[in-house]
This record gives structure tokens, C-alpha cells and sequence, in this order.
């Protein structure tokens, strides 16, 4: 016996959201639950529909526990990475720091200042030590240079001295002469303007090697003004110029006392000398904030602006200068000064005239502490640099 079997032409699957009470175990009444389920649905030949469902609620437990791991696998990614990236970065900048920090170091004049090494081995660890190596080499040629230029000043002042001595011994055997007299008496001042200027050199070369350093110490600025401008005052009257003063009292800072004295003092000897009689010359010293600004001025011719940096190298004079006294190295032994200090120094245009300023750091110690029976002679009368 054949069976003949007919398969219906129409059925579909979707996806349906069921609603139903269903009992929980151990409960003695129904929730009303709705869930999500797959449906296959079918037309049978008598009519009857038949429907097949599975509940897809377990696969989407999945899906959402599979999205939340994503989700806090990336996070934890997300803050690993920005973490490690801090991390490198902090490392990155503190090395720069390092080199930024000695480079700094090394224009302020500490020549021995050197980038510290990590022993990493790495990039960064292998450019600061190619680093320190050049900076060794570029010492060693300062400090030869500088000796070189210490022995030549050293070596030349003995047989300098001799000269004179012998030149002093030739005037007093013939006093019979004036013009052998002459002669020598313009050796003399010829000789001892080269012994100025080796002692000047000697001088600068000792402030610029950082060996007065130890010598800093908190004093009383404005009492060190006003002593210069006291010492000062009889010559400026002979020259026929003005020397005023403003100077605020009690402003303290931390230096090297004689040293300090030789700069101001070096400044108000080029102002007198440089400028026409009749010319006003005002040191002064007020306090912004934290800093001390010093300065002085006159109403003289002033210096052009393309010298007014250069005017602080050795030998370096102005044309007009040339016939003026004085060896070049005045300013230049200022700026070594102020080099040593930390202070700020420049020229500026006075309209008319020069303004030298100088910017301090200002010093408040609960109780001043100054150093006790330090004498240190001031005079005007010397030789000029």
C-alpha cells in the first residue's frame, strides 16, 4: 500500500515575545514572566497549526555577559594604556629635565654640572652620556685656556715689575735732566697701566671661576650704596658734575661685599669720567616686589645701541673713549661681577644719556646678618679700568 504524503507550501520562523505565568518552585503563586523565543511555525493539512519554540533568553545571558567582558576588557585596556603612557611620559620628561637642568647649569658658569645617568642603557641614558663627554671635553679647554691666560698674566708681571723698579732706580740718577725725567716718568705710567691691566685680567679671571663664591653672605645693600655715593661725591664736586642718591634704606641682599663695592664703584667712576662737566649723575636703588632694581644714570652723551652689549667685553672702548684713561676691562670686571651674583645687568638709553641697570634679588632674613669690623677702602682716585 502506497502513502501519499503532502508537505504544506507555506511556513516561517520568527522571533516572538511570549507572555505567560509560570510558577516558581517553591512558591506558592504565578509571576507573569516575559521572555523572547524563536518560533517555527506550520500549516498542517487538516488545518491545525503546529508551532515549535525555543527560549532564547540562555543565548542572550551570553551575548550580554560576552558585551560586559568586552566592555570591561576594554576599560581595563583604556586605563592600562593611558597608565603606562603616564608612566613613559613622566620618565620622558624627567630625563629632559635632567638635560635642561645642566644646561642651565652650564651658563650660569658651573662648568662641572653634569647629566645624571640611569644606567638604563637606553637612548636618552646613551645621549647624556655623549653629552657629558663633549661637556668634559669643552671644560678641559676653558680651564686650559684660562690657565694659559693666568700664566701669561703671571709671567709678565714679574719682569714688568722689574722694569719699573729699575725705571724708578734710572729717574732718582737723573733728576739732573728734565727731559730725561720726562721720559721716564712716562715709562713709569706706560709700565704701571700694563700692570693694571694684568691685574685687572687676573682679577676677572678669579671672580669668573666661581672661587668668590663662598665669600656670599646676606648684607645690607643700601648701606652699600650709600658708602659709594659718599666716597664719590668729593670727585664728582671736582669734576663739576652733580651726584645724586635715591636710595631706599633697609634693602638687603646676599654677596660678596668687596666685590659688590668694586662693581658700583667701577659704574660711578665710568659715569664720572665719560660724561661733559655739567652732566647729573644718579645712583639709585628701590625695591619691586622681590627684586632690587639698581641703576645708574647720567644726562651725557650715551652710548649708541649696537655697543651697548658689547661695551661689557674686555678691551672693548668706544672711539670717543680712546683718549680717556683706562684700560677697557672696567665693565668687563662689572659684568664678571654680576655674573657671579646672579644679577640681572644691562644698558639702556637714558634719553639723554646711559642707564646701567642691575636687578637684584632681594633678601628678608628675620634678623640681618652682617659681618662685624670689615673694612674695605673705597677710592676714587685710582687708577681707572
Amino acid at each position: 500500500m502506497t502513502r501519499e504524503t503532502v508537505w504544506p507550501e507555506t511556513y516561517r520562523i520568527c522571533r516572538a515575545r511570549l507572555a505567560g505565568r509560570i510558577s516558581k518552585p517553591n512558591q506558592g503563586h504565578r509571576t507573569l514572566m516575559q521572555s523572547e523565543a524563536s518560533m517555527f511555525g506550520l500549516l498542517l493539512a487538516d488545518g491545525i497549526r503546529l508551532a515549535v519554540g525555543d527560549d532564547l533568553e540562555p543565548l542572550e545571558a551570553i551575548e550580554r555577559a560576552f558585551l560586559e567582558a568586552l566592555g570591561i576588557a576594554l576599560l581595563a585596556f583604556l586605563v592600562l594604556s593611558l597608565t603606562g603612557g603616564f608612566v613613559l611620559s613622566m620618565g620622558f620628561l624627567r630625563q629632559v629635565d635632567d638635560i635642561t637642568h645642566t644646561a642651565e647649569a652650564i651658563i650660569r658658569g658651573e662648568l662641572t654640572s653634569r647629566i645624571p645617568l640611569r644606567e638604563t642603557n637606553d637612548n636618552f641614558d646613551r645621549l647624556s652620556r655623549t653629552l657629558n663627554r663633549m661637556l668634559d671635553r669643552i671644560q678641559d679647554l676653558m680651564e686650559s685656556l684660562s690657565q694659559v691666560s693666568n700664566d701669561i698674566a703671571h709671567a709678565l708681571r714679574t719682569p714688568l715689575g722689574r722694569l719699573r723698579h729699575k725705571l724708578e732706580t734710572a729717574r732718582l740718577q737723573i733728576r739732573s735732566s728734565p727731559q730725561g725725567l720726562a721720559a721716564v716718568d712716562a715709562a713709569i705710567e706706560e709700565t704701571d697701566t700694563i700692570l693694571d691691566t694684568f691685574s685687572a685680567l687676573l682679577r676677572i679671571a678669579q671672580i669668573e671661576a666661581g672661587t668668590r663664591k663662598a665669600g656670599l653672605k646676606p648684607l645690607d645693600l643700601s648701606a652699600l650704596f650709600e658708602r659709594v655715593i659718599e666716597a664719590y661725591a668729593a670727585a664728582a664736586e671736582e669734576e663739576g658734575k652733580t651726584l645724586k642718591a635715591n636710595v631706599e634704606t633697609g634693602l638687603s641682599a646676599v654677596g660678596d661685599r668687596e666685590l659688590l663695592v668694586e662693581m658700583v664703584a667701577n659704574l660711578l667712576d665710568n659715569a664720572i669720567r665719560h660724561t661733559p662737566a655739567g652732566a647729573d649723575i644718579e645712583l639709585s636703588l628701590v625695591r619691586k616686589g622681590k627684586k632690587l632694581i639698581a641703576s645708574i644714570a647720567d644726562n651725557g652723551p650715551g652710548i649708541p645701541a649696537e655697543d651697548r652689549e658689547r661695551v661689557f667685553r674686555r678691551f672693548y672702548r668706544l672711539e670717543r673713549s680712546a683718549s680717556i684713561p683706562g684700560t677697557g676691562l672696567g665693565l668687563a670686571l662689572v659684568a664678571a661681577v654680576a655674573e657671579l651674583h646672579g644679577i640681572e645687568l644691562g644698558a639702556e638709553d637714558n634719553a639723554p644719556g646711559l642707564r646701567i641697570r642691575m636687578i637684584f634679588d632681594a633678601f628678608e632674613p628675620d634678623e640681618l646678618r652682617t659681618s662685624t669690623g670689615y673694612v674695605m677702602a673705597i677710592n676714587p682716585g685710582a687708577r681707572p679700568l
